[in-house]
């Protein structure tokens, strides 16, 4: 036999009762392809494939139930119109086993994520929601302090086709109102690509934040385009700890290179040995803030209300401007490279 004939198909068939099993041989590339399965094994293949589908998913759900599995991070994060608290029991667990390696107890509650995880279970309420509203957080500062000390708003919209963009300045910063990092800074707007701007902020508009982070207070604010005044780059931002009304702790990120460090300090200013989210700096000393006491009033007033609320305040050159009221920081889980400043963190968010 020639080289073109080795190189050929050969095809053999075999009788086998009622079967046709068919060979194809091929020396090149060498592998062999066997079919020989009848119409019948091929149903019960598909109902097999069907039955195991579905049973796995009962399994999948019982496993949950049990704080018994571990999903990468970010693939607990249901999709749907609608949250359930059931649902959200289930995604808790296996979320809180993932990140902590340990199981979520309600009735043992003891660190910060502990607590912050209960809070959203138990009170996600309607006023958590209108002061996470970038918007109707301006009027929440008028209410609570006798005038509004947020950023000022240029323009507010409903979606992105309202958004007329040679007429805002030169420097702004546009965002959506019912999120965390829905937000574009503009600082020289021949810069911006005008395109990929819309795009963002209407797939901005159109996400259920509270769902997909399963944070619900979200969920209530109805989603908006507004248009901010730029205060400039590199601001110092502070973000005061606070629970039932008392600042009990402060905390500043420091870029330095291509490390982010975060400091904690105490209400007198005395840097924590805290080693939460990031290390803290090894050498950099945080300045104090021109405005610290006055940083403590506002906050205090700001977080009455509340159990717990991160206040974030900027120091400008001669005032203070509030960025926002977060009630979940880093989605509900803040971890510390020492358990016991975790609990330190937790100890005064009241779950009575």
């Amino acid at each position: 036999m020639n080289n073109d004939s080795e190189s050929s198909r050969i095809i053999e068939h075999e009788r086998t009762g009622n079967r046709t099993e068919e060979i194809q041989l091929y020396k090149a590339p060498e592998f062999i392809t066997i079919n020989k399965y009848s119409s019948f094994q091929m149903s019960l293949f598909v109902i097999s494939f069907i039955l195991n589908i579905v049973l796995s998913f009962l399994l999948l759900k019982n496993i949950l139930a049990e704080n018994l599995t571990i999903f990468g991070k970010n693939e607990f994060y249901w999709q749907k119109k609608k949250f359930d608290l059931e649902e959200y029991f289930y995604v808790l667990r296996a979320r809180y086993l993932y990140l902590s390696g340990s199981k979520y107890d309600e009735n043992n509650l003891v660190t910060f994520q502990d607590k912050i995880n209960w809070l959203i279970i138990h009170d996600s309420t309607p006023l958590k929601a209108r002061c996470s509203d970038k918007i109707l957080v301006h009027d929440y500062s008028k209410e609570k302090l006798g005038k509004d000390i947020c950023n000022k708003i240029l323009k507010i919209y409903n979606n992105v086709n309202e958004i007329d963009f040679d007429e805002l300045p030169n420097q702004f910063a546009i965002k959506a109102n019912h999120g965390n990092s829905y937000n574009i800074i503009v600082n020289n707007k021949t810069n911006l690509n005008i395109t990929h701007a819309k795009m963002l902020l209407n797939r901005w508009v159109h996400m259920d934040y509270g769902d997909y982070r399963k944070e619900f207070h979200y969920s209530f604010i109805t989603p908006k385009i507004f248009v901010e005044e730029y205060i400039g780059d590199n601001l110092k931002n502070y973000k005061l700890l606070c629970y039932g009304g008392e600042p009990r702790f402060i905390y500043v990120s420091i870029v330095d290179g291509d490390k982010k460090y975060r400091n904690f300090y105490d209400m007198d200013w005395n840097l924590l040995d805290f080693h939460c989210l990031s290390e803290p700096h090894p050498t950099y000393q945080y300045p104090k803030p021109k405005f610290f006491e006055e940083m403590k009033k506002i906050s205090r007033i700001l977080s009455a209300d509340f159990k717990f609320v991160r206040v974030d305040l900027y120091e400008l050159e001669n005032e203070i401007r509030l960025g926002e009221l977060t009630y979940t920081p880093m989605n509900s889980f803040f971890f510390c490279k020492n358990k016991a400043h975790e609990i330190e963190l937790g100890k005064y968010i009241d779950t009575s």
